[in-house]
């Protein structure tokens, strides 16, 4: 998350479980002592293993024909025990030199060592997940590979029954762009962030209860010290040695790991943040919210051993403690399957080394850390870090991860949000989500920008939805039933088990036009692309990674071209850009019709970055009726911000977003001006109908159920009939004053909840 953009109150404040077929033995240990201690026996497949034969998982099961992970079993309930070891000589932290493994004897009659960890005075804990029904006994518990003679060992023994569990979560070797459990059941990702407790809020377990209520099976936690999360950074003045973990904020996150399993959320426990090792010169989008680097333990002048923030990369002691603080995470919390990751780094761009293109240090770090997971997890979970779009996709920081997840807060959602690149998609061959999202100011009380987002990124054939960041705007707002209405939604149409699926804007033919509003979806980047073709099913394709900035000269290597679109007025009309904000150097902005009018505007150097005052964030130019080429253009000093590019009158009222195959389709269509209008302006909004056309569908009867996004039930069910294979299907629109969802399935398909004693005027989306 991008704090500048979070208030600073936010900012200091900011039922099952399972688990994968373990193999016995020890693994060669990391590190200096020489000792053959660590995790559970597993083999890497080499140093940076994909993590292909792993799976995630959630409610939703299969049902078009047998999952492609068929190997996994699932899991039971981890079995816990507990024990003492009075006095204990040497630092109980350090793994290397203080090494306490349990061995179990499982129900086929062999033997697994598992790490324990540490919990204060000469207590020492031991947590498992059976993999398994049967017999399960503690046989020895061993100190450096030796007899531990501990006492108070209770329980000893173990009877493991009942139903299994889905297991951890994989992506799926027959489709790497999936999650899947193991027992090969499809996981979706649906949530929202929930990273540190906010004040004047519900702590983090009672959160996912409601998350959960709410169909939501996905979350985000942070390891913060102003939220007491952060195992070597005490949230008060307490002063940990080197090392030391703090075993109340070990506490706490037993509570949320617990809540977790209760309540149904597979969560990424995020390591590190930005801000640990951000400066205020550091991160080109912080303000002082995001540097935390003053106040950081490791910091020399706070009795630490770093010169720099960027020193945390590369220098030898803060990797070794790095490591220890990943064991004992891996030995408390590592049994549970609804840790769905590590997440090594939120958005990493931001530290100092980032900010300084410090990459091959970055990538290195991520590589090693990687590397010691894979080592010591015997579990296997998923391994994953988080960045702004300006990290290229093809960085080596995320060739160490198993899945990729990157933040966005764009002027335009739809065009960031909407359609993922199929092409890049495969290329990519992992999984790829975006793991936080909102509108760029977090302006959103009414929950207008989360339903936009949310319901674009299902139709974007990404690997889950996008994951809302503001759970403060959910939980003050109640927005809940936003992720209820999406989840019920994901079930009744089945879309979270279709892997073969084409993600396309899809055609509205409507009697209204409506203003065509755009923006770019990318970061602080180069711009690959200049020039595009703006037609009327929506953003012109490749928009959504054009940058944030339009620079100016202090940085014309990174847009070297002009912003062109190629246009095509049915009748005379406007093309309007909005700028949001100005670099306090200062931008000029022209826009020009080739072979018509310019206009621009001049926006003038301040003390500090600004928005333009009322009335000058607009720079329009008119355009003939015709094909014109329109030219953007920023010959000032430095950069700005655009919000939308606005062309009059250009399309239909209605659009929409869709995923098609050969025997389904899901669709979501919105009215262009009124989608996202505030909840003011609702008596004045009016219904518009259309008729939407859907492609590739073979031969045959299907059913298709409009769904009401706002109540999270369907609004009407009509048969539909395709005649030849792949003729192109055309329903009629219900009337929409904002959106509408659709699904077609075969018509022997399951029925969803029809809608009972509807008129056809009760049919208008709300």
């Amino acid at each position: 998350m991008n704090l500048r953009l979070h208030d600073r109150a936010l900012w200091t404040r900011r039922h099952f479980v399972a688990a994968l077929p373990l193999l016995g033995g020890l693994l060669c240990g990391c590190g200096g002592s020489g000792q053959d201690f660590g995790g559970f026996n597993r083999s890497l497949g080499g140093d940076i293993g994909p993590g292909y034969n792993t799976s995630l998982g959630s409610r939703y099961s299969p049902n078009n024909g047998s999952p492609t992970n068929t190997v996994g079993r699932g899991t039971y309930p981890k079995i816990e025990t507990s024990f003492h070891l009075p006095n204990l000589k040497g630092d109980p932290f350090d793994y290397e030199k203080v090494n306490v493994q349990v061995t179990l004897r499982k129900p086929d009659g062999g033997t697994v060592d598992v790490p324990a960890f540490f919990d204060g005075e000469d207590t020492w804990r031991m947590r498992y997940t059976p993999a398994a029904p049967g017999a399960y006994a503690v046989v020895t518990v061993k100190l450096n590979g030796e007899t531990a003679h501990e006492e108070k060992l209770e329980p000893k023994e173990w009877t493991v029954g009942g139903d299994p569990q889905p297991g951890f979560l994989r992506v799926d070797r027959g489709d790497h762009s999936r999650f899947v459990f193991d027992n090969g059941a499809r996981y979706f990702p649906l949530g929202h962030n929930q990273a540190w407790r906010s004040n004047g809020l519900p702590d983090i377990p009672e959160l996912f209860a409601k998350m959960s209520k709410a169909g939501e099976n996905w979350s985000r936690v942070w390891m913060a010290h102003w939220g007491g999360t952060n195992l070597d950074w005490p949230a008060d003045d307490r002063r940990l040695k080197p090392g030391q973990i703090d075993l109340e904020a070990a506490k706490r996150w037993d509570s949320i790991v617990e809540a977790a399993e209760k309540n149904g959320i597979y969560f990424q426990m995020t390591l590190q943040h930005h801000g640990q090792y951000s400066s205020v010169k550091g991160y080109r989008y912080s303000n002082n919210n995001n540097a935390n680097w003053e106040s950081n333990p490791y910091n020399v002048k706070n009795g630490g051993f770093l010169q720099n923030p960027e020193d945390f990369f590369t220098n030898r002691e803060a990797r070794a403690l790095t490591k220890r603080k990943l064991y004992y995470i891996l030995a408390r919390w590592g049994y549970s399957p609804n840790v769905m990751a590590w997440e090594l780094f939120n958005e990493v761009e931001g530290t100092d080394a980032g900010s300084g293109k410090l990459w091959d240090d970055i990538a290195m770090w991520h590589r090693e850390m990687a590397l010691f997971l894979r080592q010591y997890d015997g579990y296997r979970h998923l391994i994953t870090t988080s960045a702004y779009p300006g990290v290229p996709l093809d960085s080596p920081v995320w060739q160490t991860v198993d899945y990729i997840q990157q933040h966005a807060y764009p002027n335009d959602l739809i065009s960031a949000l909407g359609i993922a690149d199929a092409k890049e998609a495969k290329r990519l061959d992992k999984p790829f989500f975006v793991g936080e999202f909102g509108p760029s100011n977090l302006q959103d009380p009414q929950g207008a920008h989360l339903r936009v987002g949310l319901w674009a990124s299902l139709m974007s054939g990404r690997s889950g939805a996008a994951e809302y960041w503001a759970w403060d705007t959910v939980e003050k707002h109640d927005l809940y039933g936003q992720f209820q209405s999406a989840s019920a939604f994901l079930t009744a149409s089945g879309l979270a088990n279709r892997g073969d699926l084409v993600a396309a804007a899809l055609p509205v033919e409507t009697t209204e036009r409506a203003a065509l509003s755009f923006g770019p979806g990318g970061g602080w980047e180069n711009a690959t692309q200049n020039e595009f073709v703006v037609g009327t099913n929506g953003p012109p394709p490749g928009f959504g990674k054009f940058p944030a900035f339009l620079q100016g000269n202090a940085h014309r290597a990174m847009m070297p071209k002009p912003l062109t679109f190629q246009v095509n007025y049915a009748q005379p009309g406007t093309f309007t850009v909005q700028v949001r904000q100005v670099a306090k150097a200062g931008a000029h902005l022209k826009v020009s019709v080739m072979g018509g009018k310019t206009v621009e505007r001049d926006f003038p150097a301040a003390s500090a970055d600004y928005a333009p005052k009322a009335g000058q964030e607009t720079v329009q130019v008119e355009v003939p009726a015709g094909a014109h080429t329109v030219v953007v253009e920023n010959t000032g000093s430095d950069w700005l911000v655009p919000g939308r590019f606005t062309l009059s009158d250009y399309a239909p009222a209605l659009a929409a977003l869709g995923r098609t195959g050969k025997d389904f389709a899901v669709a979501w269509v919105y009215h262009r001006e009124a989608v996202d209008a505030p909840a003011e302006k609702e008596e004045e909004l009016r219904a518009v109908t259309g008729k939407l056309t859907l492609p590739g569908l073979q031969k045959g009867r299907y059913r298709a159920v409009w769904w009401d996004t706002r109540a999270g039930k369907s609004l009407d069910e009509t048969e539909l009939t395709v005649a030849r294979d792949k003729e192109s299907a055309t329903l009629v629109t219900p009337p929409i004053k904002r959106d509408v969802a659709l699904y077609v399935v075969k018509a022997n398909a399951p029925s969803a909840e029809k809608p009972k004693g509807r008129k056809a005027a009760d049919l208008t989306s709300r």
